[in-house]
């Protein structure tokens, strides 16, 4: 079997480990919500069915999936990755030995990783870009005659707020609603997302809570403020993308002439997965590529 099937067959592991995982987590819903019984006695029941297919993966993996805003669930894509970290490196031990099974091994562990980190911040910047709708209806409620505690909530209800600053608009309002200070509130969502647009809607909104006055005129005026920024930001990201682009192009490009030249000639997988000089080579060479690929990513990088 060469390298190119065996390749195809890691694909295809990971691709079926993340689709069981999926159909597991809507399974375990369905029996969690059918187990959901008002009139069942405290404490298990000895016919009780209790199914949780998926693994729940530490604290640090969930802080790290929510930063890079994928889109999957942290126990799915825990479980996906488990899943391939098992049949991945079977199936290249199957297929070529054990030098394929530590390439394949080493590439299971670390492309997620670089996968998480290149996309981390990403939840954060799409708070950021879901704020200036939020500020504009904070504005609108306050013109209705709202409180500002109220035109908070209702700003964290709008069908426009994104899920995570509708989540801590909402918290806010709550803890306001209980009897702490709005003040108080607004500033622990500047605390837990500490992002410059975030920190100057808070201050236009604690501003407005001390002090009144025009409140909606200066929410209105910072909403613009965080529109412009963001407006420059995507501009930069645009000029940006040709850099990005060729980084990934160049990352790329030795794998997949790695792959062509083992999948044609036998001689060379031969030589890069059965003798420890291959072996060492292969290594490097991929070392040196992920870290030239995260070299290019970090140049590419456009901070505003």
């Amino acid at each position: 079997m060469t390298l190119a099937a065996v390749l195809a067959l890691a694909v295809l592991a990971a691709g079926a480990s993340a689709q069981a995982a999926s159909r597991l987590s809507r399974l375990g819903t369905v029996v969690g919500r059918l187990s959901e019984r008002p009139q069942a006695p405290a404490g298990p029941h000895p016919g009780s069915v209790r199914s949780r297919p998926l693994l729940e993966p530490p604290s640090r993996v969930v802080t790290a999936l929510a930063e890079a805003d994928l889109p999957v669930t942290a126990p799915v894509a825990w479980t996906a990755w488990l899943g391939a970290l098992v049949l991945g490196p079977l199936a290249a031990f199957l297929a070529g030995g054990s030098g394929l099974t530590g390439v394949v091994t080493a590439g299971l562990l670390v492309g997620p990783l670089l996968l998480v980190h290149t996309r981390r911040g990403r939840a954060d910047d799409r708070l950021e870009q879901a704020l200036p709708a939020a500020l504009e209806a904070v504005a609108r409620s306050l013109r209705s005659g709202a409180s500002l505690r109220q035109a908070v909530e209702e700003a964290g209800a709008a069908s426009g707020t994104g899920r995570v600053l509708a989540g801590e608009l909402s918290r806010a309002a709550a803890e306001a609603a209980q009897g702490a200070s709005l003040v108080t509130a607004l500033e622990a969502v500047g605390a837990r997302r500490p992002l410059p647009g975030v920190r100057l809607g808070v201050a236009a909104l604690c501003l407005g809570a001390e002090t009144g006055g025009a409140q909606a005129r200066a929410v209105d005026g910072v909403a613009a403020t965080v529109r412009e920024r963001l407006a420059v930001s995507a501009e930069l990201r645009a000029l940006s993308s040709q850099a990005r682009i060729s980084a990934l192009v160049i990352g790329l490009a030795p794998l997949g002439f790695g792959a062509f030249a083992a999948a044609t000639d036998p001689r060379t997988s031969e030589f890069l997965l059965h003798t420890p000089a291959g072996l060492i080579l292969l290594v490097t060479g991929l070392i040196l590529d992920a870290l030239g690929w995260l070299w290019m990513q970090h140049l590419a990088k456009v901070d505003v």
